[in-house]
């Protein structure tokens, strides 16, 4: 391992641990119950735009996390590890989000067979506003907020526990996160690669980039097709609207299929690709117990850690909730 990568790891064993699971979760179902009471609080007074009501949901996920931290006296910079990336690692964070277009697309048509899709209608509403506003607050605000939350909260945190465990519950709790069933299964596959790429790189900067990304490029090419408007602005935006029926259906539901399954070794070997250029090893990442001379320092590993509390267990039954409204009533 070369000098650079050494000097890092060590100096970063000598810092603080950061945030605890219990005060991540604390942040957490903060943020959660905020976020919700502000939609509420916002529609009985009045306000049914869109813009204001999906921008104070922003600025709770934004803002809570960055206040907790302070607060718990946790270091911003390492906890949510703010690092500068690589031109490689950019590079590589876009061809894992591109890659992985056809299984999020696929993933978002099994569950439109269930539930109509939750971002349609929101999305119409913001294009309304124009071009800008609408990569504002589609692309940049969750990037930077969401990625605060569930990477630089709930995953550091949770890692001290266990980093294995931390990459799975923090995936799922960020598909919980979004509060609906269409969005949630392509939601924990992507808080999955996002988790993977940001050890890569060791730097949260990386799935902010993938999170604008993702979200930008879907804006980008909805927003300037006007089918795909006028199809979103459709009642009833389902499977059938967009896949047809009969025989229809089940060739462009299996020509997707294929695409995700050709595209799930490519998106692979990309998260290796971004470790190796990094000088990083993914068997490292999710090691518990590594020397500090490594490529990976995991001071912050504590077995004594508890993930499960009181206030992770109200954040979650506040989603589920929402989530259970969101498909059940009109």
């Amino acid at each position: 391992m070369d000098e650079y990568y050494r000097n890092r790891y060590e100096e970063d064993y000598e810092q603080s641990p950061g945030l605890s699971a219990r005060a991540g979760n604390r942040i957490l179902c903060i943020t959660t119950v905020v976020m919700i009471g502000v939609q509420y609080l916002m529609v009985f007074l009045g306000v049914y735009d869109t813009l204001p009501l999906v921008l104070g949901t922003q600025l709770s996920v934004l803002l809570i996390p960055i206040i907790g931290a302070v607060i718990s006296g946790a270091d911003i910079k390492e906890t949510f590890r703010i690092r500068r990336v690589r031109p490689k690692t950019v590079l590589f964070a876009f061809l894992v989000i591109l890659c992985s277009y056809p299984i999020v697309a696929l993933l978002n048509l099994i569950s439109m067979f269930f539930v109509e899709n939750a971002v349609a209608g929101t999305a119409v509403d913001l294009y309304s506003h124009g071009f800008i506003v609408s990569m504002l607050v589609m692309a940049l605000c969750p990037a930077i907020g969401e990625e605060f939350l569930m990477r630089g909260v709930i995953y550091r945190s949770y890692r001290k526990k266990s980093p294995v465990l931390a990459l799975v519950l923090s995936a799922v709790i960020f598909g919980l996160l979004h509060m609906n069933f269409n969005q949630m299964p392509y939601a924990i596959y992507l808080g999955v690669i996002m988790v993977l790429m940001m050890e890569a790189s060791d730097s949260i900067v990386t799935p902010m980039l993938m999170h604008f990304f993702m979200n930008g490029i879907s804006t980008l090419s909805a927003y300037f097709s006007e089918d795909t408007l006028e199809d979103m602005s459709e009642a009833a935006y389902n499977a059938e609207t967009v896949l047809g029926t009969g025989d229809e259906m089940r060739f462009a539901l299996m020509s997707v299929g294929i695409l995700a399954i050709i595209m799930v070794p490519l998106v692979i070997l990309i998260i290796k690709a971004t470790f190796r250029v990094n000088g990083r090893r993914l068997s490292d990442a999710f090691a518990k117990d590594e020397p500090v001379y490594s490529r990976y320092a995991l001071p912050e590993v504590n077995d004594e850690e508890n993930i499960l509390d009181a206030w992770l267990v109200i954040a979650i039954v506040v989603m589920v909730i929402i989530i259970a409204m969101n498909t059940f009533m009109p």
